[in-house]
């Protein structure tokens, strides 16, 4: 069991950064560094907008996927994103409001996405 402080050392509060913190176990993109740098991200979101931090998106929050092209690293499409981005903090359902329903996104289907490396990450 992964516990918590509810208050953020930083901002002395529970910031963004600490709603994104309580989600870190219920996803994963199946490589470490890529869930690393998705966390960092989002640890970084603290008195700014949520909506800056890099989120994974499970594949079933997407539809109308079209091909785009194809780089070395893998597939690129486009596709509408269900759910939209993250604006703020709803307190009373204790869960991320979203504006932008069915956004357009690029998406990346990733060639063996266990072995990516540093290289991939920077050009994120």
């Amino acid at each position: 069991m992964l516990v918590l402080n509810k208050i953020c050392e930083k901002c002395n509060y529970i910031c963004s950064a600490k709603y994104f913190q309580r989600n870190f176990v219920n996803w994963t993109s199946g490589n470490n560094d890529i869930d690393k740098l998705i966390q960092d991200t989002q640890l970084l979101v603290h008195n700014s907008y949520p909506s800056e931090a890099l989120e994974w998106i499970p594949y079933d929050r997407l539809k109308n996927i079209k091909y785009i092209a194809e780089d070395k690293f893998g597939k690129v499409y486009k596709a509408s994103w269900i759910n939209g981005y993250i604006s703020n903090w709803d307190y009373d359902i204790q869960n991320w409001k979203r504006i932008n329903k069915n956004m357009f996104v690029a998406m990346k289907s990733l060639n063996n996405s266990k072995r990516i490396t540093i290289k991939f990450i920077n050009e994120v």
